[in-house]
């Protein structure tokens, strides 16, 4: 397999690829409508962003508290996680092969 290539931007920001990266998918079977992004346990600069969030609604008063604890909670099962399967390449472009239907779908839904 070749190195992958490093990013410039989101890979939605790539002309070849405005459909994004993942597509992001309800319960229900419907796609999401707004612009999103994942984070993944093996990317290890997302234990940064969840503690982020976590600091941040910590404050809003709609929120219940116990949300940002579990958030917390998160960040150091992504840790772990990543300490047992290894660390990811977020820096890095796709790699994979472009499943048409799921293209589509993102296409449909506007999943970035």
């Amino acid at each position: 397999m070749s190195e992958k290539p490093k990013l410039v931007g989101l890979v939605r920001d790539d002309p070849r690829t405005p459909e994004g990266k993942y597509l992001v998918k309800r319960r229900d079977g419907t796609v999401v409508e707004w612009p999103s992004f994942v984070l993944g346990a093996r990317d290890p600069h997302a234990v940064v962003a969840l503690l982020a969030y976590a600091d941040s609604i910590a404050t809003d008063p709609d929120c219940h508290p116990l949300l940002p604890i579990r958030l917390r909670e998160v960040a150091r099962e992504f840790d772990e996680y990543r300490k047992q399967h290894g660390m990811g390449d977020p820096t890095r472009g796709i790699h994979r092969t472009d499943d048409p239907a799921t293209i589509e779908e993102m296409r449909r839904g506007g999943s970035t």
